[in-house]
């Protein structure tokens, strides 16, 4: 075929030079390059790089002798886009992710229609453009935002800390998100995209960031107003219930698109549930969590890791009941704690995902000899921040934190086991730095110091941590440090002067290392999150593309991403939403050129 292109591409070269001698204008279709070709080499065109909203000077008679990845789709590409069929794009799921993959495409498919107009000089586009349908099961979309904050929408994360910060608080993908919040869509452009449509957002203390409305209904404003000014269609109550892989016909034509969605909905008439079927060029997968993602994904190839629930609070039933710990403690705040799980035996066989559909592996013949077991270190998952004392048991951002970077652990041992906690970790160091003492011992000598400092003061009412100018919640709350010292076995009227040794001991052990029977796990109202989805590795990150099906993207919590609250889940939810719609309108629009 090499000699026949290079044959052709002569021929066609001849054939322009005579038309220029008969003043044919540039833009006639006459001129056009076929779109396989190259001037200079040869080279079939990429289907396979990002769209830009860059656009070029070339005319439709010259092509570039390299192909840019910052602008693949240039006018002179575009000139030789057939546009005999109508495009579709098709998605799964009127959630955050899917309506801002939804925008996204539709938005690039005007820039692109827009690019080729351009170039054509004002002549009638031969590109058709794509059409863009969501499927939404329920008659709303975007739920999730309309609760999240507490009905305020944490948006996003603060823009201006520093990028590895920003992905430190992903306990899945951190790595995979690394490239598209650095090149592809980053915070920045998350900033951008809605303060451009008028939305003001303004950043909390702790980093969250908030429209000033403190209304969610601002930002489901806002995305749909933005895609029904490009033209997305909105399907409500219509359940997907599958799609199908349909290859071309004989002569390798796609004329009715290869994926088919099979949906269901109510008839309008008869009330009964009518099937359908529709036929779509693209793909893109923005279910969350739903299991009907799962489904769809296993079944076009995919392999699926497990999911379980991440975000969630601690039960801890025997602390908050009558005569435990916690008992009439609810609303009480530590400024920062410290939680320690110690991961078991039982806990590290599942923290690496299981794979749905994984073929298991086969075992290998031991064919080397025992060796003696040595008595290694169990590993630990720890996390810092505020702690909240509740009716159930505890909850707060250093909770949050261990339940998203344990969610495997957790699960693997039913959420029943015994997390660590230390009240006062921050001044702990601090006195290490002052007094410049080894690493232990160092909470143990300043509490025991308080029995010449202040011999007469009661231990329960005497506590180090809130006194010496500090606020008395600047390290812990009163009522806690009563209960500590209570749950100690240390009498209520005890002063520092009569406490012995084994009594200041126990009290620098519940402070340190406080035994947290967690019995259950709680609800998270404000964020619902799972760990596990399509495993990231049959993903091009770059255009969410699937590796396995081309045509087929995957944005949001359908995929193996989560996040910490705070606004984490979110970012990632336009980030991966943005660039599967860029994607799959780039897919759809070089389906449409000349291909031999």
């Amino acid at each position: 075929k090499l000699p026949l292109k290079m044959i052709l591409l002569a021929f066609h070269s001849l054939r322009i030079k005579s038309l220029h001698s008969f003043n044919i204008p540039a833009s006639s279709p006459l001129t056009r390059v076929p779109a396989y070709f190259n001037h200079d080499h040869i080279k079939f065109i990429s289907r396979r790089q990002p769209l830009s909203t860059s656009t070029s000077s070339a005319s439709a008679l010259s092509v570039s002798t390299t192909t840019s990845s910052s602008s693949p789709l240039e006018p002179s590409i575009l000139s030789n886009l057939d546009g005999h069929r109508r495009r579709r794009i098709g998605i799964i799921g009127g959630g955050a992710s899917g309506m801002f993959a939804a925008t996204a495409a539709a938005d690039a498919v005007q820039r692109c229609l827009s690019q080729q107009q351009q170039s054509q000089q004002g002549e009638q586009s031969s590109l058709e453009g794509c059409d863009v349908v969501v499927f939404e099961g329920t008659s709303k979309t975007m739920a999730k935002v309309r609760i999240s904050g507490g009905g305020r929408c944490n948006v996003m994360h603060d823009k201006t800390k520093p990028l590895p910060q920003i992905l430190s608080s992903y306990p899945r993908g951190n790595k995979e998100l690394r490239g598209l919040y650095t090149k592809r869509f980053t915070p920045d452009d998350t900033y951008e995209w809605f303060t451009s449509r008028g939305v003001q957002l303004k950043t909390e203390s702790d980093g969250r960031m908030f429209p000033i409305t403190d209304n969610s209904q601002t930002i489901i404003d806002t995305i749909s107003d933005a895609a029904n000014q490009a033209g997305v269609e909105v399907r409500m109550k219509e359940k997907v219930d599958g799609v199908e892989w349909r290859e071309g016909n004989e002569n390798g034509e796609k004329e009715e698109g290869k994926f088919v969605v099979i949906t269901s909905s109510k008839s309008p008439d008869t009330l009964n549930k009518v099937k359908s079927e529709e036929h779509f060029d693209a793909l893109i997968l923005a279910t969350g969590s739903f299991p009907i993602g799962q489904k769809i994904a296993r079944s076009l190839g995919h392999e699926i890791v497990k999911p379980v629930p991440s975000l969630f609070t601690f039960d801890a039933k025997d602390l908050v009941k009558g005569g435990g710990i916690f008992h009439g403690l609810s609303g009480v705040s530590v400024p920062l704690a410290r939680l320690t799980l110690v991961v078991n035996d039982e806990m590290a066989s599942s923290s690496g995902g299981e794979l749905s559909n994984a073929k298991p592996a086969e075992a290998e013949p031991n064919t080397t000899k025992k060796k003696r077991k040595r008595n290694k270190k169990k590993p630990t998952i720890i996390q810092e921040g505020p702690l909240l004392i509740t009716h159930h048991g505890v909850s707060g951002p250093a909770a949050l934190r261990l339940s998203a970077f344990a969610a495997r652990e957790f699960h693997a041992v039913g959420y029943k086991c015994e997390v660590a906690v230390h009240f006062c970790p921050k001044w702990e160091e601090e006195q290490k730095v002052s007094k410049g003492e080894g690493s232990e011992g160092v909470l143990m000598d300043a509490l025991w110091e308080m029995t010449r400092l202040i011999p007469k003061r009661q231990v329960a009412t005497g506590c180090p941590l809130f006194t010496k100018g500090l606020e008395p919640s600047a390290v812990i709350p009163k009522r806690l440090w009563s209960a500590l010292v209570q749950h100690s076995e240390i009498p209520p009227a005890t002063t520092w002067g009569d406490a012995s040794k084994s009594m200041i001991r126990s009290l620098v052990s519940n402070l340190s290392a406080f035994p947290l029977r967690v019995t259950s796990k709680g609800i998270f109202k404000e964020e619902f999150v799972t760990a596990g989805g399509v495993h990231l590795k049959e993903i091009k990150m770059s255009s969410m593309e699937s590796k396995v099906k081309p045509g087929l993207f995957m944005c949001g919590e359908v995929l193996d991403v989560d996040g910490v609250t705070g606004g984490f889940n979110f970012m990632g939810c336009w980030s991966t939403g943005f660039v599967a719609g860029e994607g799959a309108a780039k897919f759809c629009l070089e389906e449409q050129m000349i291909i031999e």
